[in-house]
C-alpha cells in the first residue's frame, strides 16, 4: 500500500527568467523533488556546486533551500514536484540521495510523470487522490532506479549522513519538544555515538546546534506574531520566562522585547 502524499504544487518543464534565484533558510514544510533542465547552481552548506543539466535534489521538510540559474545571465528550467507526506516512512521505501545534487539517467521518464502529477494536481479532482499517490511513488522509483555513479557502500554512508539531514531538518522548522536524546533516537544511535557523528557531519555539538535553532526560532516569533514574550519562552521550553530572558540577552545583546521593537521599526 502506498505511503499517503499530498501535492502542495507541482510544476513541469517551467522555464523562469534570467539570474532566478530561490532563498528560504529554513526550507518548506514539505518536501521539494527539482530535477533542473538547465545548468544550475545550489547551495549546500555555504558551499556552491554548480550542476549540468539533468541533476536533482529531493530537499526534505526544514532543510534550507538556495537553488537557481547557474548564471546572472542564464535561464532555468526544472520539474517540480513538493509534498507533505510521512518522510520517515516514505523514503524507507527509496534508496535515493537527500538533501544534494545527483544525477539521473532517464529524463523522459521522469519528466513524463512529472507531467503526469502536474495535470492530476492541477485539476484536483477526488478520483485522481489515488492516482496521484501511485504517480509520486512511481516517480521515486524512477528516480532510484536512474540514480548514476553511486555504489551500495557509498549509499550506505550517504543514507547514514541523511538521515541526521532529515531529523535537522525536521528541528530547524519547529524546534519546540526537541532534545538530544530525542535526536539520537531518531537516527537510531546510542547518545554518545549521536554526538561523535553529529560534529563530524555538522561541525558543532547537537547541543550548542540545537539552542540555536531555538534561538532563531524564538526570534522569528517575536518578529512575526503577537505572541508575548512569556508565551514564547514556553514554547521554546523554558519554565520561566526570566531564564528565555537571560538566554535571549547574553546571545544577542539585547532583550526578546527590545528585540521585537527594533525588527518592527526596521520593518515600517
Amino acid at each position: 500500500m502506498c505511503q499517503k502524499v499530498q501535492v502542495v504544487a507541482a510544476s513541469h518543464r517551467k522555464t523562469e527568467p534570467k539570474g532566478f534565484r530561490i532563498f528560504r533558510k529554513r526550507g518548506h514544510d514539505a518536501v521539494l523533488f527539482l530535477h533542473f533542465l538547465t545548468p544550475a547552481k545550489v547551495i549546500i552548506d555555504g558551499k556552491a556546486i554548480t550542476t549540468t543539466r539533468n541533476a536533482c535534489i529531493i530537499y526534505t521538510p526544514g532543510m534550507c533551500h538556495d537553488f537557481g540559474a547557474a548564471t546572472d545571465t542564464a535561464v532555468f528550467e526544472s520539474n517540480c514536484v513538493a509534498f507533505r507526506t510521512n518522510v520517515i516512512e516514505f523514503f524507507a521505501k527509496f534508496k535515493v540521495v537527500l538533501n544534494e545534487p545527483f544525477y539521473i539517467n532517464n529524463e523522459k521518464d521522469i519528466t513524463k510523470h512529472v507531467e503526469m502529477i502536474t495535470w492530476s494536481a492541477a485539476n484536483k479532482l477526488q478520483s485522481f487522490d489515488e492516482r496521484i499517490d501511485i504517480d509520486v511513488h512511481e516517480l521515486f522509483t524512477l528516480i532510484e532506479h536512474g540514480t548514476l555513479g553511486i555504489n551500495s557502500k557509498d549509499l550506505r554512508d550517504i543514507h547514514v549522513r541523511q538521515r541526521f539531514l532529515t531529523m535537522r531538518g525536521a528541528v530547524n522548522l519547529d524546534p519546540r519538544g526537541w532534545t538530544v536524546e530525542k535526536m539520537a533516537k531518531h537516527c537510531w544511535l546510542a547518545r554518545s555515538r549521536f554526538y561523535v557523528l553529529y560534529k563530524l557531519f555538522f561541525g558543532t555539538n547537537p547541543s550548542d546546534d540545537l539552542a540555536a535553532m531555538i534561538l532563531e526560532y524564538a526570534k522569528e516569533r517575536l518578529v512575526n506574531t503577537k505572541d508575548s514574550v512569556a508565551v514564547i519562552a514556553e514554547d521554546c521550553g523554558y519554565k520561566k520566562v526570566e531564564s528565555f530572558i537571560r538566554m535571549f540577552s547574553n546571545k544577542e545583546n539585547i532583550t526578546p522585547g527590545q528585540y521585537r521593537k527594533q525588527k518592527n521599526r526596521t520593518n515600517l
